[in-house]
């Protein structure tokens, strides 16, 4: 089959052999329904090899069927969301000149919905600034590449280390507590440290299989180096946005100010302003997640394919910003519209609690919350309804319906490895941004100060937090890559493992090695 002649919504193009030879240039796969399996556990007579653990049946390959063409998924919300930018692109016209012309003085004019205006005095120089974002992001991307390094070679005791690591911090932070007799709060914290260490005693048999998951992860992101470039690009793109949106609500403030609009008038203008950022991140990072998704799915079958991998990655890309980007959209916009959501209950609590009105306070409170819980258990079944968009190219409402029936049947398996790999990627998270902290407080200390603005404790502190957060964003490259990464891995060892288990016999061996109790297929279930 010539690779370069398949342009298919999905990834697997190299992942799978297909059932029939190709009948056209451009084609695509589509996912077929398992047939019922039993749970069965095969044991040698004799016991296996050198005593070894009987492993547990793998089911029939189930290759994706080959269809004719193509399909542009959702394009209803491709467009829906090319007008909403288009409005957030008049916006900005309106609102960044104002708010360069502020700039020029060296001083930020920032009115609110109030009607009245405050001014902050910046008083640094270009050299200055530039500096602390030098110092704060090479010592990011230093330390990016060392963890990307320990992760490879010492995937195992990495995950130890950040288990522990994470109890002695609740313990600290308890242990800081009972020193300021917050007892209640001390005690929570000590609760946390104890569930937290029990669940590692739970948890630890189902350390090999999280371990093996993590050193593949790493070795075919350093053979396909281009996911860390997209994941890159999408920080880089993201942070611009934030820039441009910092600006342009700053400047539809003055402008809203100038035109004595209406405070009513000025929160609807926030509102929407809000939900254009929330909507663009989710679709940014969506994007990325897709497209590394998409890459890390042509590895199974990665001996066969001739394309450099840079071609690969950028391929998949093509795919998520093309045919399935509709579906990215569709998405995006159900968790961007439960974050607005979720912003309003919260300035509801905020005009509440000032006017002393405790019960509406309450409310709004428990809506908050609400909308919280809804976002992130959305974004995280978007997580990997995403990965079957990138692997079989689906639609969003196909794809989430096999997201949820991946999760019916291999939910505890899937939560409990993000669990353990999310423990590794959220310790180097913390790790980055104290080091860049650090190294902000360092770059202060050896100046003398930071500009007009001297050694007080606040300047310190306003550039450790500023240090600690691009810590955590250059962090966040590498975080999206093994996140994307492991959950192509899981999604294509539950829904097919006899493909795996012919194109990469060592892969699949060492999984069973170490982890022989596991339970193969979509309809097998390990608890």
């Amino acid at each position: 089959m010539d690779v370069n002649q398949l342009q298919y919504q999905h990834a697997s193009s190299e992942l799978i052999q297909p059932n029939e030879p190709p009948s056209g240039s451009q084609q695509q796969y589509q996912h077929n329904t398992y047939p019922p399996q039993q749970h069965l556990l095969q044991t040698p007579p004799d016991g296996g090899p050198s005593g070894a653990k009987p492993c547990n049946p793998v089911p029939p390959p189930n290759p994706p069927k080959i269809v004719e063409r193509p399909k542009w998924n959702d394009t209803w919300a491709t467009l829906l969301f090319a007008i909403f930018m288009v409005g957030f692109a008049v916006l900005a016209a309106l609102g960044m000149p104002l708010t360069v012309a502020s700039l020029r003085d060296g001083n930020l004019h920032i009115p609110d919905v109030s009607g009245s205006n405050s001014s902050i005095a910046l008083g640094l120089s270009s050299t200055e600034i530039g500096g602390l974002i030098g110092v704060s992001v090479g010592t990011g991307l230093v330390f990016s590449a060392t963890y990307f390094i320990l992760m490879l070679s010492f995937p195992g005791p990495l995950i130890k280390f950040s288990y522990l690591m994470n109890v002695l911090m609740l313990v600290g932070m308890a242990a800081y507590l009972g020193y300021l007799r917050s007892y209640i709060a001390a005690a929570i914290f000590a609760v946390f440290a104890v569930l937290v260490a029990l669940s590692y005693w739970v948890l630890r048999h189902r350390i090999p299989f999280s371990t093996i998951v993590l050193e593949t992860v790493c070795k075919i992101t350093r053979r396909f180096s281009g996911t860390l470039l997209v994941a890159l690009g999408g920080v880089i793109f993201s942070a611009a946005y934030a820039v441009l949106w910092l600006g342009t609500v700053i400047g539809m403030a003055e402008w809203s100010n100038s035109k004595s609009l209406s405070s009513g008038v000025m929160i609807v203008i926030l509102i929407l302003l809000v939900f254009m950022s929330f909507w663009f991140n989710e679709v940014v990072r969506n994007t990325v997640h897709t497209a590394v998704c998409g890459t890390f799915a042509t590895q199974p079958n990665s001996e066969s394919v001739s394309l450099p991998s840079n071609h690969t990655t950028a391929n998949s890309l093509g795919r998520a910003l093309m045919s399935s980007f509709g579906s990215i959209c569709f998405g995006s916009l159900l968790v961007s519209i439960i974050r607005t959501m979720k912003f309003i209950a919260q300035m509801a609590k905020n005009n509440c609690a000032q006017d002393g009105n405790i019960f509406c306070c309450i409310v709004a409170t428990c809506f908050e919350c609400f909308f919280s819980c809804m976002a992130n258990i959305l974004e995280y079944f978007n997580k990997y309804a995403y990965t079957e968009i990138a692997i079989y190219g689906k639609p969003y409402c196909d794809a989430g319906r096999d997201a949820w029936n991946l999760f019916k049947f291999k939910g505890i398996d899937l939560v409990i490895n993000d669990i353990l790999i999310g423990y590794v990627l959220g310790t180097g998270s913390f790790l980055s941004a104290i080091l860049c902290a650090f190294a902000g407080f360092l770059y202060v200390t050896g100046n003398g100060g930071l500009g007009s603005m001297g050694t007080s404790v606040g300047v310190y502190v306003g550039v450790c937090l500023i240090s600690a957060f691009i810590g955590m964003w250059l962090f966040l490259v590498l975080l999206e890559v093994v996140d994307a990464g492991t959950a192509a891995t899981f999604v294509c060892l539950a829904e097919d493992p006899a493909t795996i288990q012919r194109q990469q016999p060592r892969f699949f061996a060492a999984i069973q090695e170490r982890f022989p109790e596991i339970s193969w297929g979509m309809q097998t279930i390990s608890y």
